[in-house]
């Protein structure tokens, strides 16, 4: 039988699913933590943050407070509906990206890898219409 033929058959995927059953049933006899859990009830990757990620998180904040402003003092009238729907929609992405940007990070990269991450999310977010208005 080809690969293509066994990849196609359910045979031999019971034993695959025992033996990851029985994997999880080593910590059995593990004491119970003050809170009744147990250890392996614990998330194994506690994500934690450091000074690095809360001055991150507080710049993103300040990121989305600045898009906000630009589109507070910069109103845009556009000729048509779909024009203006649009341009709201480009608004919106503009608000929530850093946000989004640093949540991405603290979720997705490896806790080790984050302040570069962040460090272009800072750059690629920024409001530069503010910052450039301001620094001219």
């Amino acid at each position: 039988m080809s690969r293509d033929e066994d990849a196609l058959r359910w045979e031999g995927d019971d034993e695959l699913d025992r033996a990851t059953a029985d994997d999880g049933d080593t910590d059995a006899g593990a004491a119970p933590g003050p809170d009744g859990t147990s250890a392996s009830d614990a998330p194994r990757d506690e994500r934690r943050r450091g000074p690095l990620g809360w001055l991150m998180l507080a710049l993103a904040a300040a990121s989305t407070v600045g898009w906000i402003a630009i589109m507070v003092l910069n109103p845009v009238q556009q000729p048509s509906l779909l024009g203006l729907a649009m341009y709201q929609l480009g608004e919106l992405l503009a608000v929530i990206a850093p946000l989004l940007w640093w949540f991405c990070v603290d979720r997705l990269a490896p806790v080790g890898r984050r302040a570069p991450w962040w460090l272009a999310g800072l750059v690629v977010t920024a409001p530069w219409p503010l910052a450039v208005g301001v620094l001219a």
